[in-house]
C-alpha cells in the first residue's frame, strides 16, 4: 500500500470503520459545507454532524452510502495544441486566472476536466455559429439586390423640384420689434449700452431696445449715399412662386447680424465702419448671385 502523500492509504470506508463513526457522521477534517453546523456548540465534530443528519432527515437510510463518481463528459472536438499564440489549449495550466468560457458554471470536477469540457463546448458553439453565418450569407447572396428608390428618375426629379420650391429655412412670423420671453439670453440691441435697460421690466426694455435699433437703422440708411435697405419682412402669399424667397445663401445682401461669430472673407481688412456696414460692403454679401462660389466663378472666367 502506498502512502497517503502519493495517493494511497486507506479508503474512506476503512477510515470510518477504524474511527467507529456513526451513520451520517462526516470524517473529521472534512472541509466541505455542512448546513447548520456553525450553530452547534459544545459537541465533537462527529456528534454534531450525526445529530444534524438525524434531525433533518428522520427517514434517512440506515446505511451511509457514497455517491458514485461523476462521469467525465466525452469531448466532441480535438483540443488544440499550444503553439505560442492560441489561448485555449489541451493542457491548461492549473491556477490560470484568465477567462475561460463557461468555466464559472462548472462544478464538481478537476480543473483539467472542467477546462477541457468548457473549451470543447466553446469550440463547438463557435463552429456552429460560423456555419450558420455562412449559410445566412449564401441565402442573402441568392436574393436579388434591392435598388434604392432615390435612383428612380421620377422620384429624384420630384425631390429636386420640392427642394427648390420650398424653403429650408423656417420663416419667422413675429415682427422685428416684438419682445422675447423673459429669460431670453440672446442679444438685444441698445439694452446694455444705454439707459433703456434701467428701471424697467424685461419685456418693456427689450421692446424699446428693438424699436430704437429699427429707428436708428432707418435713419442711417436715409443719411448714407447707398440705397436705403428695407428691414420690413416681405409680404408672403399663398400663390405659387417661381423662386423661393429664402434660399441657401449664407451671406445675405442685408449684411450679417451683430455678434455673428462665423468666418466672413475679407472682414479682417475692413476698418472704420460698423459691423453691419462692413459686411454689406464686402463682395461676399454684396454680390447678386445665389452663392459666392457662383459669383467668383463668373467673375474669374469673364
Amino acid at each position: 500500500m502506498t502512502t497517503i502523500a502519493f495517493g494511497g492509504g486507506p479508503t474512506v470506508e476503512q477510515r470510518r470503520n477504524f474511527a467507529a463513526l456513526k451513520e451520517g457522521t462526516q470524517v473529521p477534517g472534512y472541509k466541505g459545507y455542512v448546513p447548520q453546523l456553525k450553530y452547534r456548540v459544545g459537541k465533537t465534530y462527529g456528534t454534531d454532524t450525526h445529530r444534524l443528519l438525524v434531525e433533518n432527515s428522520p427517514n434517512a437510510r440506515n446505511t451511509f452510502t457514497l455517491t458514485e463518481p461523476i462521469d467525465i463528459p466525452t469531448l466532441r472536438n480535438t483540443l488544440p495544441k499550444s503553439n505560442g499564440e492560441n489561448k485555449y489549449t489541451e493542457k491548461m495550466v492549473a491556477g490560470y486566472t484568465g477567462y475561460i468560457p463557461r468555466m464559472p458554471f462548472k462544478f464538481g470536477g478537476t480543473y483539467k476536466e472542467d477546462c477541457d469540457s468548457c473549451i470543447d463546448e466553446f469550440m463547438s458553439s463557435t463552429q456552429t455559429h460560423d456555419l450558420k453565418l455562412q449559410d445566412l450569407k449564401r441565402q442573402m447572396r441568392s436574393y436579388p439586390r434591392l435598388t434604392a428608390i432615390s435612383y428612380d428618375p421620377d422620384v429624384r426629379d420630384k425631390l429636386n423640384k420640392y427642394r427648390d420650391d420650398h424653403s429650408t429655412v423656417v420663416e419667422v412670423k413675429r415682427p422685428l420689434d416684438e419682445a422675447p420671453i423673459p429669460g431670453y439670453q440672446g442679444y438685444v440691441p441698445r439694452i446694455g449700452t444705454t439707459e433703456i435697460g434701467l428701471g424697467q421690466r424685461f419685456h418693456e426694455s427689450t421692446k424699446l431696445g428693438f424699436e430704437q435699433f429699427i429707428n436708428e437703422t432707418r435713419r442711417h440708411g436715409n443719411l448714407s449715399k447707398a440705397e436705403p435697405i428695407s428691414i420690413d419682412r416681405p409680404v408672403t402669399s399663398n400663390a405659387p412662386r417661381s423662386a423661393p424667397l429664402f434660399g441657401r445663401r449664407l451671406y445675405a445682401n442685408d449684411g450679417m447680424i451683430p455678434n455673428y461669430t462665423g468666418y466672413i472673407p475679407q472682414r479682417r481688412y475692413a476698418f472704420g465702419n460698423t459691423y453691419g456696414d462692413t459686411t454689406r460692403s464686402l463682395e461676399v454679401c454684396r454680390h447678386p448671385d445665389t452663392t459666392y462660389a457662383e459669383y467668383t466663378k463668373r467673375v474669374s472666367f469673364k
